[in-house]
């Protein structure tokens, strides 16, 4: 079982990771495709290997800056293959 110091220090190692993702996302936010001022977090997931519930977490608890050219990010788009895209299915 955990003492409080180590409960305390999970804790604060959890908050000194989210505040890395967090700066993560908004670096890709930057970086991906941007398209009627919305942003798929399919491509927020691409780009930066971050599970998308944690994305999501992050935009949801207000702390992510959108670049002024971003209006929204769209979380709703499922994960699969992209609409129109290319190749056959088996």
């Amino acid at each position: 079982m955990m003492d409080r110091e180590e409960v305390e220090q999970a804790r604060q190692e959890f908050a000194r990771l989210k505040e890395s993702y967090r700066r993560a996302v908004e670096a890709a936010l930057a970086r991906v495709p941007v398209r009627n001022g919305v942003v798929s977090v399919r491509d927020l997931w691409l780009e930066t290997s971050l599970p998308v519930d944690l994305i999501v977490e992050l935009l949801r608890e207000n702390g992510i800056r959108l670049p002024p050219h971003v209006k929204r990010v769209d979380v709703d788009q499922p994960l699969g293959r992209r609409k129109g895209g290319h190749g056959k299915r088996r």
